[in-house]
């Protein structure tokens, strides 16, 4: 594996994140946006599965993907990462082990800084666990955009566009199925997500 596909298939690690079809609302959520926040900001013990795509300027890739979130500490789980093999990322808020398959583990204080070391830019690691819930990190100001129903479909924050293109019900509240995340060249695409959520 050369070294841009390396450090490729550690961006996806790191990261966990089609076409520009209308979103699809389809299950009930709270009539207030700051009631609906609280609640998904509430939920920091999930798990879900589905797939990654991942394009820049040069490639594009796409991925199975796992991400065990419990409160700061998480595992995300890749298979099939540029023919690389299984690929995982444990973190918490003082260290962050990154482990493919035949290779040695790569360790960093941030995931930020593990994907800057490896690419020489950043990369918004930390917010992703927020805007996989359909909220925006409260690390900064963001711009939200909603439907009738108090849904976010898109939220520009610290340079990036992000867009929810699906939702589906799980337990008491609706979360999303289908998500962009975008700062070009680069586009990272969620797909099929499948939650479990803490009792």
């Amino acid at each position: 594996m050369n070294a841009r596909n390396t450090a490729l298939a550690i961006l996806v690690a790191s990261t966990l994140l089609s076409a520009c079809a209308a979103p699809r609302m389809d299950a009930p959520v709270n009539e207030n946006w700051q009631a609906r926040r609280n609640v998904l900001a509430a939920i920091t013990t999930w798990e879900f599965t589905g797939r990654i795509g991942v394009r820049d300027d040069q490639e594009a890739h796409s991925s199975r993907i796992r991400w065990q979130q419990h409160d700061d500490e998480y595992v995300i789980n890749l298979w099939g990462t540029l023919n690389a093999g299984a690929t995982e990322i444990t973190g918490s808020p003082t260290l962050v082990t990154l482990i493919q398959e035949g290779k040695a583990p790569l360790l960093a204080a941030t995931p930020e800084g593990l994907v800057y070391e490896q690419l020489g830019y950043e990369l918004p690691v930390t917010q992703l666990r927020y805007w996989i819930k359909g909220i925006p990190s409260p690390s900064s100001t963001g711009t939200p955009s909603f439907n009738e129903d108090n849904l976010l479909i898109a939220l520009q924050q610290d340079g990036w566009s992000v867009q929810y293109m699906a939702y589906t019900n799980y337990d008491t509240e609706s979360l999303p199925t289908r998500i962009r995340i975008e700062k070009a060249p680069l586009r990272l695409d969620f797909v099929r997500l499948d939650w479990t959520l803490q009792p």
